[in-house]
């Protein structure tokens, strides 16, 4: 039975596209729910936020398209699969979570201009994202017990906010490498602009230090994050996330953790704010 990928992740953090690279690089087939929701609620006559409410209550639709997620599991070809829910339904997968902050996505949702996706302006497309992200998470929820939002669901969580399709799929297809000779992998790959961190300054001397260390092949400390709404908030190894800014690094090498229960208590950056 063939590997297969599945590519899970926020509204506008650019899984078509990244698809299309890898199908292209990887000579895989492609499968995708969102482009079988679009049709759907095309035949209805609703854009796909209002149709994204529709199916809250009429879970027979998701239930149709979980059916063929679950088939997959028996095909033996090499398929990516752009899907909320084949981590959940296709066995076997190496599973993907791509993230992106939801200003850049809305920004990528308007220029993709599909009908009934975004509004007239960024803000409203920004509201009606925010929207259907909270309706895609309830009615999974609701129907399955499952939290897509959850990213220890996930192999590999990926950050596009600021990185080209091409950078991630590089990326992605690197950590695929790792994962099919090593299938406990987990991995959390973030832009370090992208990350908040406590406002205080770091050691200058230990920024330098990890750089040089980088630039000689050597490990540094490990950088651990959590995640709050959608934003990563550096908890250990700041020192270590500005190193690899210095070193020009496209993602960096992060662990998940849970929130500490203490951290709305401390006032955080966001780093490219200071980069």
């Amino acid at each position: 039975m063939q590997d297969k990928i599945s590519l899970a992740g926020d509204l506008g953090s650019g899984k078509s596209t990244v698809s299309d690279i890898l199908i292209e690089r990887l000579g895989a087939e492609y499968y995708s729910t969102g482009r079988i929701v679009r049709e759907i609620a095309s035949r209805y006559g609703m854009d796909v936020k209002d149709f994204n409410v529709y199916m809250e209550t009429h879970p027979e639709i998701d239930h149709e398209i979980d059916d063929g997620l679950k088939a997959l599991s028996d095909v033996d070809k090499f398929l990516i699969i752009d899907s909320r829910m084949a981590w959940h339904f296709t066995e076997g997968t190496f599973k993907v979570y791509l993230s992106c902050d939801i200003e850049t996505a809305a920004a990528r949702i308007m220029g993709a201009n599909r009908v009934g996706e975004h509004a007239a302006s960024l803000e409203e497309t920004v509201r009606d994202t925010r929207a259907r992200r909270e309706s895609e998470k309830k009615r999974y929820f609701d129907q399955y017990g499952q939290n897509i939002k959850d990213l220890s669901n996930y192999s590999l969580v990926l950050d596009t906010t600021y990185a080209s399709p091409e950078e991630v799929a590089e990326t992605l297809t690197a950590a695929f490498d790792t994962w099919k000779s090593d299938r406990t992998y987990r991995r959390c790959m973030l832009c370090p602009e992208r990350l908040y961190y406590e406002d205080d300054a770091a050691e200058v001397p230990s920024v330098e230090a990890f750089a040089e260390a980088l630039d000689r092949g050597e490990d540094i400390p490990e950088i651990k994050v959590f995640e709050r709404d959608g934003d990563f908030f550096v908890l250990e190894g700041v020192e270590s996330v500005l190193a690899y800014s210095l070193n020009m690094a496209c993602h960096i090498p992060c662990t998940l953790i849970e929130e500490p229960s203490d951290s709305t208590d401390k006032k955080y950056v966001r780093m490219s704010n200071s980069l």
